[in-house]
């Protein structure tokens, strides 16, 4: 057990809920509603604080009517992944507070079976459910990742993920022979689900705002939390449904490809240094080409025809290789 003493992360300020809930929406539609809906009715006395980064759609319809119920934060623009949620847990008051997507479903009682591990065991900071599709499937190679390597890299570049899962490299990154019935500390749970205590987040300043607008800011703050010497537990009994992707449908894939690796680049520029990003941009680069050959005989892109899809390949290649620089 560790001894942290006044200067702890553990400590608190003005906790008027044990757990605050906070959802980061944007453009989400019916699945937001659902959400929350499902942590009111199976997370009662939790404080639920919504998020909006500057949603077009629909999704906030519902929000008025629960007025009182949740709290709704409404940016004027998409300000990122990290920083709405830096925005939600810095208005929240609860000793632990829980990242929750928006398409992510709570079942009865799992919010509080994520608190336990940390009311039972101050040396471990963070928490993770166990996600399942809406077929019930676990999340396999999502829910639970080891930190990425340069190995994890190439074999994501270079379709070794696809071609030969089992690889070295790929089994280890997507925890692949990991067990999902057992309570066990984790390097990196999805921050599609993750329940971490206030102290911590204030001791770290929460998650780092350069990831943006999404991608790797929930693998650098884990990364940094375990660094400072805390414990990420996965528990099993603490179970949701995860439909995934709710507002990655609205982004052009172009846009995703290019903002997915900038923010890897800068996860290894930060971890390992800038030769190791060199690298890493390298393999995208040369990935992203790869697939812009390919696609000219079987377009890789649903939906796209074979030279539509090479061009968001190719485009893709071109800007995240001129963003060396700009990144650095």
């Amino acid at each position: 057990m560790h001894n942290f003493g006044a200067g702890s992360p553990m400590k608190s300020t003005a906790v008027a809920h044990r757990i605050s809930i906070v959802l980061v929406n944007w453009n989400s539609g019916p699945f937001l509603e659902r959400s929350v809906l499902a942590t009111l009715e199976n997370a009662a006395g939790s404080e639920v604080i919504v998020v909006d980064n500057g949603s077009e759609d629909a999704s906030l319809a519902f929000a008025d009517r629960l007025a009182g119920r949740i709290t709704t934060v409404r940016n004027e623009a998409n300000l990122g992944f990290a920083a709405a949620n830096n925005i939600g847990w810095r208005r929240s008051r609860g000793e632990f507070v829980l990242f929750l997507n928006p398409d992510a479903e709570a079942f009865p009682g799992s919010v509080e079976l994520l608190s336990r591990p940390m009311l039972e065991d101050e040396a471990i900071w963070a928490s993770a459910g166990n996600l399942a599709g809406p077929q019930g499937a676990p999340q396999v190679g999502f829910n639970v990742r080891a930190f990425p390597t340069l190995g994890s890299a190439f074999a994501e570049a270079f379709f070794l993920d696809e071609i030969a899962p089992r690889n070295p490299w790929t089994r280890k990154y997507r925890a692949s022979d990991f067990d999902y019935d057992s309570c066990q500390d984790v390097d990196q749970p999805a921050a599609a689900c993750l329940m971490v205590r206030r102290g911590v987040l204030e001791r770290l300043d929460g998650f780092d705002e350069r990831f943006r607008p999404a991608w790797f800011e929930d693998v650098d703050f884990c990364r940094r939390l375990r660094s400072a010497g805390g414990r990420i537990r996965f528990v099993p009994g603490a179970r949701f449904t995860h439909h995934g992707g709710s507002s990655l449908r609205t982004l052009p894939r172009g846009e995703f490809l290019e903002y997915f690796h900038r923010n890897q680049a800068l996860y290894f520029a930060k971890h390992h240094g800038e030769p190791a990003a060199a690298r890493v941009r390298m393999l995208a680069v040369a990935g992203l080409r790869l697939r812009a050959a390919l696609s000219l005989f079987y377009p890789l892109v649903q939906g796209s025809s074979r030279v539509a899809c090479s061009r968001i390949f190719w485009s893709a290649a071109q800007r995240v290789a001129r963003a060396r620089k700009e990144d650095r």
